[in-house]
């Protein structure tokens, strides 16, 4: 696997790019996607190579239960200090009456900032919770700004609320309570 920079996708110093299942980095389709107008673009105007934009990384397994992992989940997130916000959906409201009733998420918050980092879960509707996630993590959210959104009832959503209130309680217990 050739060297590469992964804001610009190229080679060294050369006039070749990498994008997709090429490169091996995040072998899904919507992160090739993103890779493929990087490097396209990046090859159209070579040698004026700039850093494309990337998404907040969002991987999901259609299982039963499902499995999502943003922003890289607890391996990125042990990069800094930060609280583990969690909920059990073993007696969650809305997916105890789906009897889809098994499964886990974690939260990670950065602990200076109180900024969402990524989260990893199995259990119903991982998909979607997922994809709210990410968009948190994209904008660069606090848990005390989420806290604020709506979260309608019953919907599976409100077990994100607890896990997000879980993490708000560790980071006010950590003095670092931010928004």
């Amino acid at each position: 696997m050739p060297l590469f920079d992964r804001e610009t996708l190229q080679c060294g110093g050369a006039p070749i790019f990498i994008a997709g299942d090429a490169n091996h980095e995040l072998p899904l389709l919507h992160e090739a996607a993103d890779e493929g107008r990087i490097a396209g673009d990046n090859a159209a105007r070579f040698p004026d190579v700039r850093a494309g934009m990337r998404r907040a990384p969002l991987g999901i397994v259609f299982t039963d239960p499902q499995i999502a992992v943003v922003g890289g989940g607890l391996r990125s997130a042990r990069e800094v200090a930060h609280v583990v916000g969690t909920v059990s959906f073993d007696d969650q409201g809305r997916s105890r009456v789906m009897q889809r009733n098994r499964g886990r998420l974690n939260v990670y918050a950065d602990i200076a900032t109180g900024a969402l980092l990524g989260a990893e879960m199995i259990g119903p509707d991982a998909e979607h919770l997922g994809h709210l996630l990410a968009w948190a993590r994209q904008l660069d959210l606090r848990v005390g700004d989420m806290l604020k959104l709506p979260f309608y009832h019953p919907v599976v959503e409100e077990g994100l609320r607890t896990a997000l209130r879980d993490a708000y309680a560790k980071l006010d217990a950590a003095g670092k309570r931010a928004a």
